[in-house]
Order: C-alpha cells, then sequence, then structure tokens
C-alpha cells in the first residue's frame, strides 16, 4: 500500500508485497559517480525495469548524499508509486537525540523504515528511534552480521554476556537484540549462509532476515535461501546488468519458486 493511504505498518507492506508479486528481492540503489539530475534519470529509469520483480527498495545513505534532498523525494515518490516500501540503508548508531535527529530527517524524505546498528544499545541510543517508527508506521530492521570479509573482526567476536563465563558471538547479541527490541528485520548477509543458520532459531520466525551480497560480493541466492533469509537485497548484479529486466525477474523466481 502507498504510504499516506494505509495504515498498514512497514512489516505488513513488505510482506504483501512479496506475496503480490512473488518476490523476496529488495531492490539496491547505490548511486554515485554522476550528476544528481542524471543520478535521478537513472534510477527512475532503473524502476521501470524492475519495480515488478522487486517488493521493495532499499536506498544506501550515498545515495541520499550524491542525489540531494529534493531528488531524494522525488525518488522515493517514484518507489511509493509503484506500491512499493522504500527502506534507508543508514546503520544508524549515536546518541538518542541525534538518532531520532536523523531518522525523522529520513522519514520525512519518505522512507518507510532504517537500517541500524544495534551498538549504540536502547537507553539514550536506539530508543528514540523505534518509539518514533512504531508511531508513524514505519520499521527498523537491525544489522547483525555484514556481507564483506572484514566483518569477522566485529559481528563475529566473541563476547561475554555480563557476569557469564561463557562467551558468545557478537552476531548472536544483536539478534536477541532485535528480537528484544521488536524489530522489522535483521540484516546478515548472504555470504554467511551459516551465520543465517544460526541465527533463525534465535529469531524464531518473529524477525525476518534480509540478506545482502547476493551476486557480485558472492552470495548465492539459493543457499541463502535455503539457510533461512526471508529477502535479499540486490544491487549491482541489477543495477549494472545490460537488462535489469531479465536480470531482476530471474532474481525474483529464485527467491520465491
Amino acid at each position: 500500500m502507498k504510504r499516506g493511504e494505509s495504515e498498514e505498518p512497514y512489516r505488513d507492506w513488505i510482506k504483501h508485497s512479496s506475496i503480490d508479486r512473488r518476490t523476496r528481492v529488495v531492490l539496491a540503489l547505490d548511486l554515485d559517480g554522476k550528476a544528481p539530475s542524471d543520478l535521478l534519470e537513472f534510477g527512475e529509469a532503473l524502476l521501470d525495469h524492475t519495480d515488478e520483480h522487486v517488493c521493495g527498495v532499499r536506498f544506501g545513505r550515498q545515495t541520499v548524499l550524491n542525489l540531494g534532498l529534493s531528488f531524494t523525494r522525488r525518488l522515493t515518490r517514484r518507489v511509493h508509486a509503484g506500491d512499493l516500501p522504500c527502506i534507508i540503508d543508514d546503520k544508524l548508531s549515536d546518541i538518542g537525540s541525534t538518532n531520532e535527529a536523523i531518522t525523522t530527517a529520513y522519514y520525512r524524505l519518505g522512507f518507510d523504515a532504517i537500517i541500524v546498528n544495534p551498538s549504540s544499545g536502547w537507553k539514550g541510543g536506539l530508543e528514540p528511534v523505534y518509539r518514533l517508527s512504531r508511531k508513524g508506521g514505519q520499521g527498523v530492521i537491525v544489522l547483525a552480521y555484514m556481507s564483506h570479509p572484514g566483518a569477522k573482526e566485529t559481528f563475529g567476536q566473541r563476547v561475554f554476556n555480563g557476569a557469564s563465563r561463557k562467551p558468545t558471538y557478537q552476531y548472536e547479541k544483536y539478534a536477541r537484540k532485535a528480537v528484544d527490541w521488536d524489530s522489522d528485520g535483521i540484516v546478515v548477509g548472504a555470504t554467511r549462509p551459516n551465520i543465517i543458520r544460526k541465527l533463525k532459531p534465535i529469531v524464531k520466525g518473529k524477525v525476518p532476515v534480509y540478506s545482502p551480497g547476493i551476486g557480485t560480493q558472492g552470495g548465492d541466492i539459493a543457499s541463502a535461501r535455503k539457510a533461512g533469509s526471508d529477502y535479499f537485497i540486490i544491487g549491482r548484479s541489477i543495477t549494472r546488468a545490460q537488462e535489469p529486466a531479465n536480470i531482476s525477474a530471474k532474481f525474483a523466481r529464485a527467491s520465491f519458486s
């Protein structure tokens, strides 16, 4: 449903979008390297070719910075015109007042969900983001494990939980926080199917798994889906393709069949 025409929360919107279009692909728009007007034209043309094969669109933070506020608003409106929700990947992690101000600005630009980094914690950290999002029907998606090799250094480190003498993995703690906070998703790279498999029992079907890193970064949609991914964030494999309509349709079939 288009934002403003329905009170449907983000989590329900993307679920229904996925079922109606028979796809679990979220198109990743990471636009840079050209003039803002050229980036806008490219983004609009890409959506014309792909929006029937995706269930949502995810903007990278660099897209907003390169487009500027006016063109970003035009592009989020184009996403909504296709009845698709729009996610901003900011990996937000700061003190509460800053988090709230940034989230408010993104929602004014037309975004329907935000990806956050849970490292700032709840009290005085991400609590205002959740409160603001629940009030407006937007979603909050928690970063649990990134798709690049260096993620092992932080997300994959072992940490102690309070007074416990038994360490656990950082990504497990983040997944548990996502559940405790009633989040709308967690992000786990498709390049880590073993991690996805380990986290599925933790999220218990309450929090869907979003997996980037398909294709160009080496992630495989079949492996990630078998491991338990619910949505697949795909960018360069589609955006740099000579025939993005055909490629996005192919990914859509692989994600849903």
